[in-house]
């Protein structure tokens, strides 16, 4: 029996869903680009296609730095000469590695945060891949996130500090497992100085505490930032909190950041009649390619606009009274106002800088997690719960501790990561770091 037909709704279907992927790709990707990076950006995206127009940067006119008092804290440290996946893609290009598997990786690298950090869920990453055109495969996703752990500096790729530091120790030593515990169970002491409750619950006199902690000289707590060459400029902050009356106006600044737009004269070479037929669809496609960029470019100060003022809505205490006055907010929280998800406010937040009453500071640093545990949970219950989610893992990208935090979260428990770190600890499962690597 013949097999049917696709229908021509579903053929044209497929072909509007073909044509979407690189237009979203590219939405993904600018929304991510920190400020800094951005005029490089666009600037080889021109060199790459000769129907987009790169608009210069406007100087600044009553914007940001209008004011002497402003200019003093604009002469802030800056990253612009090499972006942390920049580094690292020349890396990927001497391993030895098939297409598919080159792109797994190179998915994760784009994926690290500023710090070097792999901190978005294994799920998000899967997203992402399925939009890049490659299989929703898990097995092949933990294989990318242990290649991206080999690169150098050590410690890249890791979920958070706690695996970004334990990458970095060698197996082979004999200190390996005390440094393990060290890291696992006593980071938060030792980062406060508790060298005596430290000793304590390693079962070790303080002298020998000491020696141990040597081991953990030279290590970085964040990798991806030690990598990062650095230039000292202003600063430009992309979003702009001002006092207006009684209240506060957000803004996306638009002064002293390029624009793009479509060449008028590729544009109308490409309408003309008559001339090589091959060319004409080819400055077409390159037209229409210039345009996704230019929405794109819209997209991305649209959203960046949206999140920005949630944020400060939720941060009034802090524009009123200043430092000291943030309030808790989670990137989850924002993303369900907006219906947005987690992943892309994350994306938004990233290399950005926003101008308060107060000065300058990166956009990130307003989101803070709530500390506590699910109201009302009863502790064994708890533990339970985080029990069963460790056991119904994919062995082969088992959850960090801040993964199972927002996996325990959208099952409705609201818990501390040091929370799930103790119950983990209390039910004999180890970390992410070793279950991925004795799997």
């Amino acid at each position: 029996m013949a097999r049917p037909g696709l229908g021509f709704g579903q053929v044209q279907r497929a072909e509007q869903q073909m044509l979407l992927q690189p237009r979203m790709m590219q939405s993904i990707e600018l929304l991510a680009v920190p400020s800094a990076e951005l005029e490089s950006y666009l600037a080889a995206a021109a060199q790459e296609n000769e129907a987009l127009l790169v608009r210069p940067a406007r100087g600044p006119a009553g914007g940001w730095d209008a004011t002497e008092r402003h200019d003093e804290m604009l002469r802030n440290q800056a990253s612009d000469e090499h972006s942390l996946a920049e580094v690292l893609e020349r890396e990927i290009a001497m391993l030895d590695l098939d297409e598919e598997q080159e792109a797994w990786v190179r998915l994760c690298v784009r994926s690290l945060d500023d710090d070097g950090y792999l901190s978005i869920s294994d799920e998000e990453l899967l997203d992402a891949a399925e939009a890049d055109g490659l299989p929703r495969d898990p097995g092949a996703l933990g294989r990318a996130i242990a290649a991206v752990q080999r690169l150098e500096p050590r410690g890249v790729g890791g979920r958070d500090m706690v695996e970004a530091l334990l990458l970095q120790l060698d197996p082979e030593s004999d200190e390996y497992e005390l440094l393990c515990r060290l890291i696992e169970e006593f980071l938060d002491d030792l980062v406060k100085n508790r060298l005596p409750k430290v000793a304590k619950g390693m079962g070790v006199e303080l002298l020998e505490l000491r020696d141990l902690m040597n081991g953990l000289r030279g290590l970085e707590p964040k990798p991806g930032a030690a990598l990062v060459e650095r230039r000292t400029e202003a600063v430009r902050p992309e979003v702009v909190v001002e006092r207006v009356g009684d209240g506060y106006e957000v803004r996306v600044e638009h002064a002293g950041f390029p624009g793009v737009e479509i060449d008028p004269e590729v544009e109308a070479a490409s309408r003309e009649k008559g001339g090589d037929p091959e060319w004409k669809a080819c400055l077409r496609e390159r037209v229409e390619r210039a345009r996704w960029l230019v929405d794109a470019l819209e997209g991305r100060k649209a959203t960046l606009l949206r999140v920005a003022r949630i944020v400060f809505e939720r941060q009034r205490a802090f524009l009123d009274e200043g430092p000291g006055h943030k309030a808790p907010l989670a990137m989850g929280d924002v993303a369900e106002i907006l219906n947005l998800h987690v992943s892309t406010v994350s994306r938004a937040v990233a290399g950005k800088s926003v101008q308060t009453p107060w000065g300058i500071e990166p956009l990130r640093d307003f989101f803070q997690a709530g500390v506590g545990e699910a109201d009302g949970t009863a502790r064994d219950e708890l533990r339970e719960v985080v029990r069963a989610l460790f056991e119904n893992e994919d062995k082969s990208a088992p959850l960090s501790d801040d993964e199972a935090v927002g996996a325990l979260e959208r099952q409705g428990h609201r818990i501390a990561r040091r929370t799930v770190a103790k119950y983990r600890k209390e039910l004999g499962i180890p970390s992410s770091y070793r279950r991925r690597h004795h799997a």
